[in-house]
C-alpha cells in the first residue's frame, strides 16, 4: 500500500515519464503499480546493476546507473524534456535532490524513503518552477483494497 499511494499521489497519467529512485522492494512495487496501473513510462535509478536488472524485469521502460552513466536529473531532462513526477524510495540525500532537478515544470516529487541527514533542496527552483514535495506514508483502507485488488488481477507481484 505504501508505494501504491505514493504513485497516487502523484498524478501520473498514462504514457507521462515517472522517475523511481531506489528499486530495492518498495521501489519495484513502484515500478510495478506506475506500469501496470496507471499507465505511465517508468524510469528506475538506481546505483546497483542487480536491482536495475530486476527493475527492468518488472517493468522499467529504462534504467539509470547514475554512477556509470552520469547525473540520473540530466538523462531524464534530456531525454524526456524532464519527468511529470518522481517517487523517491531511496534513503539518499542525493535521489533526494536529483529527483527535485529530474522533474519538469509543475512537477511532483514524492517522498517514500526516510534519510537520516537533512537536505537542502533548491528552493528557488521549487518555487519558480512550481515543484511540489509531498510525502506519502501509508494509505487509506480504500487504498489497501486497490491495492490488494491490482495484486489479485496479477497487475503487481
Amino acid at each position: 500500500v505504501t508505494t501504491y499511494k505514493a504513485i497516487k499521489v502523484s498524478d501520473i497519467k498514462p504514457g507521462q515519464p515517472i522517475v523511481i529512485y531506489g528499486c530495492g522492494g518498495l521501489g519495484n512495487l513502484a515500478i510495478q503499480y506506475a506500469k501496470n496501473v496507471f499507465g505511465a513510462k517508468v524510469i528506475a535509478v538506481d546505483i546497483n546493476d542487480d536491482k536495475l536488472a530486476l527493475a527492468k524485469e518488472v517493468g522499467a521502460d529504462m534504467t539509470i546507473n547514475p554512477i556509470s552513466q552520469g547525473p540520473a536529473d540530466k538523462i531524464v531532462q534530456d531525454e524526456f524534456g524532464g519527468a511529470y513526477a518522481a517517487v523517491v524510495t531511496a534513503v539518499s540525500k542525493v535521489a533526494f535532490n536529483s529527483a527535485v532537478d529530474a522533474v519538469r515544470a509543475c512537477g511532483k516529487v514524492v517522498a517514500v524513503g526516510l534519510p537520516v541527514e537533512t537536505m537542502d533542496l533548491n528552493i528557488p527552483r521549487l518555487v519558480l518552477d512550481g515543484i511540489e514535495v509531498v510525502g506519502s506514508l501509508v494509505g487509506t483502507r480504500k487504498d489497501l483494497e486497490e491495492a490488494f485488488m491490482f495484486g489479485a488481477e496479477g497487475k503487481v507481484v
